[in-house]
């Protein structure tokens, strides 16, 4: 089979003919085009995707550095921050030691029951090192030591708050000092046989009268609780005070009474208001100590330092 085709062009004729292997030819070269055209641009773009997985990884990797470098500085920061916080704890002991001493010196305790010198050895971090792992270690060293430190600090705290709360609670309740608070007022009858001021007789004194000014603050020479407060014959308005030990306080011919029975004072606390009620010639305080019940002479306790 043959195909003419023939067409004119400047006043001349061209033809030219397809035999039948040229026009199978024209299918040929076109999925011969199509196939090569295909080829290249699958290769062109699986290039393409190749150089996009490569570059990927590669940003991948450059943000896994980023990311290490970051936990890196930040692990460094906080190890600076917490060598730091070891440093405050240290400074916080040793202003605890000093405050322990100077409560030592002051309370007169034996200086040698209660350690307040020793600090703990410490590895402060003072610039960032390349090994972490050796930084943490000395860390935790450091916090180890501070906390059994800290520890034996307390304990020894508790002791010296038991020793001076326990002196304190003898301070309290050691008998000493006039049962009078303010100026003005003066010893009118010592302890022992004197005259009656009634009846001009001779008669036993069982007590320290203290005269002043009506209105004068009576206080408790010691602690203690209270056991009597009302009037009470010749007394006239008493409060009586039990201290424990057998020893036990009076004070009487007040005008006013500011405890009650059961009451629990303390020393140098107001007990009554100086007055003359009672067997008085006027205002004073009769003022008696008694040790197993039985009175003794109370100059021996008004002149006696506390502690």
């Amino acid at each position: 089979m043959s195909i003419t085709v023939i067409y004119s062009r400047e006043e001349q004729d061209h033809t030219f003919s397809f035999t039948k292997n040229r026009f199978l030819l024209i299918p040929f070269l076109f999925i011969t085009l199509f196939a090569a055209s295909t080829w290249f641009i699958q290769s062109y773009y699986k290039n393409q995707l190749a150089q996009f997985k490569i570059d990927a990884l590669n940003d991948n990797d450059i943000s896994k550095d980023k990311y290490l470098q970051l936990i890196k500085a930040q692990s460094d920061q906080k190890l600076m921050v917490l060598s730091s916080k070891v440093g405050e704890l240290e400074a916080n002991i040793e202003r605890l030691n000093m405050l322990g001493e100077r409560i030592i010196e002051k309370s007169a305790l034996p200086k040698e029951e209660f350690d307040f010198e020793a600090l703990p050895a410490s590895g402060k971090i003072e610039s960032v090192a390349t090994d972490d792992s050796f930084q943490s270690s000395v860390l935790l060293n450091d916090i180890e030591n501070l906390d059994q430190h800290l520890i034996k600090k307390e304990k020894q705290l508790q002791r010296l708050e038991i020793a001076i709360n326990n002196r304190h609670l003898l301070d309290e309740l050691y008998i000493s000092g006039r049962p009078v608070k303010g100026k003005g007022s003066w010893i009118s009858s010592l302890y022992g046989t004197r005259k009656d001021p009634f009846s001009g007789k001779l008669r036993s004194h069982r007590g320290v009268d203290i005269a002043g000014p009506a209105g004068m603050p009576l206080i408790a020479t010691a602690a203690g609780v209270v056991v009597e407060a009302g009037q009470r014959g010749g007394y006239g308005l008493m409060v009586e005070i039990q201290h424990g030990n057998g020893l036990a306080t009076r004070y009487a011919h007040a005008i006013e009474l500011t405890v009650k029975v059961g009451e629990i004072v303390s020393k140098g606390q107001q007990v009554a208001v100086m007055g003359s009620t009672g067997r008085s010639t006027g205002p004073h305080i009769h003022y008696e100590v008694l040790k197993n019940d039985r009175q003794v002479d109370p100059d021996y306790y008004i002149h006696r330092v506390a502690g």
